[in-house]
């Protein structure tokens, strides 16, 4: 857990490092929120099964932790967005198109 919560704040102190240089591109950000979202996720789910049964009652944080991270991966859709995000700028070919240019089109 701790190997994990170390990797994201270097994730994003090189993210900072970038933007300050002028460097950083959207697909950076992009890549940084998923992954980070992904590996807080593991990481509470991982706190979780460390404490065994209590690891799901509201008295331990642990439990507060999963379910106020579990909607930010998913309901937000945090981690599918910016891997989509991500592709495009590597491969250069969008996965989706924004709202207002779909309904423009209309």
């Amino acid at each position: 857990m701790l190997g994990n919560v170390q990797s994201m704040f270097l994730v994003g102190w090189r993210l900072c490092k970038l933007y300050e240089s002028g460097k950083v591109t959207p697909g950076h950000s992009s890549l940084g929120k998923a992954w980070n979202s992904r590996m807080a996720r593991e990481v509470v789910s991982l706190g979780r099964e460390l404490l065994g049964g209590n690891g799901i009652l509201a008295d331990f944080l642990v439990a507060k932790a999963f379910c106020d991270l579990e909607p930010i991966y998913s309901y937000e859709g945090t981690y599918d967005i910016n891997s989509l995000m991500t592709g495009r700028e590597i491969t250069g070919i969008a996965s989706f198109k924004p709202a207002a240019l779909a309904k423009a089109r209309l």
